[in-house]
C-alpha cells in the first residue's frame, strides 16, 4: 500500500466480469477470492507494487457456476 500511487492501472486491466480490484476510499484493494490469477494487474502497475502470494489458488468453480447453490458457503 505504501508503495501504490493509486493511478488504477490494475483496476482498469482487471477483466470486469471478475472485478477483484476497486478503490476502498484511498486505497486500493484486491480481493484474492475474486481473483482468477489471470495477472492482466501485474504489468499494468507502473511502480511493481503487487505481489504475487504463492499460497494462492483460484475459488472453486462451483462459486461460479452456481452462486446461491447449497455449494455456495455465503448463502
Amino acid at each position: 500500500m505504501s508503495i501504490c500511487i493509486n493511478c488504477d492501472a490494475c483496476l482498469r486491466a482487471c477483466p470486469p466480469q471478475f472485478g477483484a480490484i476497486f478503490n476502498y476510499g484511498v486505497d486500493v484493494v484486491i480481493i484474492p477470492e475474486l481473483c482468477s490469477g489471470c495477472d492482466k494487474c501485474l504489468p499494468a502497475c507502473p511502480v511493481d507494487c503487487i505481489v504475487p502470494d504463492p499460497e494462492w489458488a483460484p475459488a472453486p468453480s462451483v462459486w461460479w457456476t452456481l452462486p446461491g447453490g447449497p455449494e455456495d458457503r455465503y448463502v
